[in-house]
Order: structure tokens, then C-alpha cells, then sequence
């Protein structure tokens, strides 16, 4: 498991921030590519059925689901 550069948190465990009203979330795949956090908007992720009521937000961002390039750039990245 990597370690970011930036914080020196785990970058396989995904991490929210606030700034100014808006959450964060970090990808674990596009942060483990780089070697540290890289945060897209919450709702970029999309949501995820649990199937016992729960939804939650997906753990990768979009691209890395669909093995594609971004088609959101990173909102903030931890350097």
C-alpha cells in the first residue's frame, strides 16, 4: 500500500475534505497511479446500491471504473 507524498495517509483508503461547502472525495486508483491524493467532486462518483437500503458513493472515480481518461478533471489533489 502507497503512502501519500502530500499528508502521509494511505492512499488506498479513499478520504473526504470540505472546502468552502463543497466535499471531496479521493479515488484510491487514480491516487495509487500518482502517488497521492486526488479528489474529484463527491457527486462526480455516483452512487452505489448496497442492496440492503444502503447507498453509498462509489469508490472510483468514472474513468478508473471504465478504464478510460478522466472526463472530469481532479478538483484538488494533495501535493
Amino acid at each position: 500500500m502507497g503512502i501519500c507524498s502530500g499528508c502521509a495517509k494511505p492512499l488506498r483508503g479513499s478520504l473526504k475534505i470540505n472546502q468552502a461547502g463543497q466535499v471531496y472525495k479521493s479515488c484510491p486508483e487514480c491516487s495509487g497511479k500518482v502517488g497521492y491524493h486526488v479528489f474529484y467532486r463527491l457527486e462526480d462518483f455516483g452512487d452505489r446500491d448496497m442492496g440492503d437500503g444502503r447507498i453509498i458513493p462509489q469508490s472510483w472515480c468514472p474513468a478508473c471504473r471504465s478504464d478510460a481518461l478522466p472526463l472530469v478533471p481532479p478538483a484538488l489533489m494533495c501535493k
